[in-house]
């Protein structure tokens, strides 16, 4: 049998399987419950979160018989085992139809759809279309669409998903009901690699699972398939080398001595060290993505503690972060992210990654022990007060006779 990837292997198949989304969830399954099944649905939010999963469920919701095809109405929580289900999951339901938008953009694609709404479904109680990456559609296909989309016959039932929301015509956004999918938490993802590593029969400490969630950027598709990647490449011991590997990082031990040179101003012994980085194939932005993540650890450190549960889910507690903590200041600390930060956003106006890297490290380490603004203040208002009691002494003694 063919190998199916992890992240379709445990794709989500009820409402409540789908990590993250707990509020979209729970009013589709009210809406049916009470009845109130709208027409036209629009999923949107980052990739990875679960809409196209979430329209898949909902269909087999809509159009589930049971599990003895006993031809009940829509259910909350469908079967997966009757023929509805079964077909639905395999996407080969004749009144289910998957459009890829970014495909079939165009009116004729759309005028065919339209004239094929008309006809009844031949199987289930409604005639479902999903549309992804719906905002690809041209103008003319969305006029195409409009009259149906505003008034569609009582078996059909439209469900849009769409990464860019601010791209579909607001003609269309007013005869659709919109549930925002949100990134998903890195518990969420951490707890549901967790899951698949169960089943999967392999075992993975938590740290590198962590790093596996914050890689993925709120993205459960990508987590997936970031830990199917690793699981492959590690050949059954994986380690957090396996996965600096596939991501292109640097190791943690040069992480810690590129963070240790700039705390202790350094600036020669951190180039040299980014030198060396450098040639082991490492680029310069995954480097700076990964000081800007130590260095906010570092801050964490030291307005929580390393036993805080928000380090820990960082999955970097080591002494030698505790170390860098205690040898920096909080103001140095949140200066020296905000230095990482502005050059990741210089990176994206086309600066060289690397020139850039440099200049930071000089600034980093040139910056001695920082002092925050209420100290300064604080030695400005004694220097002040003691200016103005020497110029008050001067000013009250008798001036001396000249001789």
């Amino acid at each position: 049998m063919d190998y199916l990837v992890i992240a379709r292997k445990y794709r989500p198949q009820t409402f409540t399987e789908v990590s993250g989304q707990e509020v979209v969830a729970r009013t589709l399954t009210n809406a049916i419950t009470a009845k109130r099944l709208h027409h036209a649905y629009l999923f949107t939010g980052p990739r990875g979160v679960g809409k196209t999963s979430m329209a898949r469920i909902l269909a087999k919701a809509l159009c589930c018989t049971g599990p003895d095809d006993a031809g009940t109405g829509p259910t909350t929580t469908p079967c997966g085992t009757c023929q509805n289900c079964r077909m639905i999951t395999d996407s080969t339901h004749p009144d289910v139809a998957e459009i890829d938008a970014a495909r079939y953009n165009g009116v004729d694609a759309i005028r065919e759809l339209s004239d094929n709404a008309s006809f009844s479904p031949s199987l289930a109680r409604f005639r479902i279309y999903v549309l992804d990456e719906v905002h690809m559609l041209s103008t003319p296909a969305w006029n195409a669409l409009l009259k149906l989309l505003e008034e569609p016959p009582a078996h059909v039932r439209f469900i849009f998903a769409t990464t860019e929301a601010d791209k579909v015509l607001p003609t269309v956004l007013s005869r659709v009901q919109r549930f925002d999918f949100r990134a998903i938490d890195l518990d969420d993802i951490v707890k549901r690699l967790r899951e698949i590593l169960v089943a999967e029969k392999v075992t993975l400490p938590d740290a590198i699972l962590f790093r596996v969630a914050r890689a993925a950027g709120g993205g459960m598709r990508d987590a997936q398939t970031l830990l199917d990647q690793l699981i492959a490449v590690a050949g059954g011991q994986v380690s957090e080398e396996d996965l600096n590997l596939l991501l292109g990082a640097a190791r943690g031990e040069d992480l810690q001595k590129i963070a240790g040179h700039l705390i202790a101003g350094e600036a020669a012994a951190a180039l040299t060290a980014l030198d060396r980085v450098s040639a082991g194939g490492v680029a310069p932005g995954t480097l700076l993505d990964q000081l800007v993540d130590h260095f906010r650890a570092i801050m964490l450190v030291q307005a929580c503690g390393i036993d805080s549960p928000v380090v820990r889910r960082l999955g970097n507690t080591s002494a030698d972060l505790e170390a860098q903590a205690k040898a920096a200041t909080p103001e140095k600390a949140m200066r020296v992210c905000q230095i990482l930060i502005g050059s990741q956003q210089a990176l994206r106006q086309g600066v060289d990654p690397r020139l850039q890297l440099e200049l930071s490290f000089v600034r980093i380490a040139g910056l001695g022990q920082v002092a925050d603004v209420e100290t300064l203040l604080k030695r400005l208002e004694r220097l002040e007060a003691g200016g103005a009691q020497a110029a008050s002494s001067g000013a009250g003694g008798k001036p001396s006779r000249p001789r």
